[in-house]
């Protein structure tokens, strides 16, 4: 029988962490209006319904400067 994720467990990695400490957001909501993504995005994300697309990584990359590689990086650290 496979075991559940943790309900903490951000399926993001630290990425999602990470920017909303740059950019000073208080939750995802926030986060979804700065990255003009509808919220259920977020929290399927942050659930591990869904992974976080090329697309995402892109628009991450263009809207805030920060290099591919450290997103990718980012979204394989272990979050709380």
């Amino acid at each position: 029988m496979a075991e559940a994720k943790p309900a903490t467990r951000d399926a993001s990695g630290g990425l999602f962490a990470h920017l909303m400490s740059k950019l000073e957001l208080k939750n995802y909501a926030a986060l979804a209006r700065a990255l003009q993504v509808a919220p259920p995005v977020i929290s399927k994300i942050t659930h591990g319904r869904l992974e976080v697309g090329d697309r995402l990584i892109l628009l991450i990359h263009e809207k805030f400067g920060l290099p591919v590689a450290e997103i990718r990086k980012l979204l394989a650290a272990p979050s709380a």
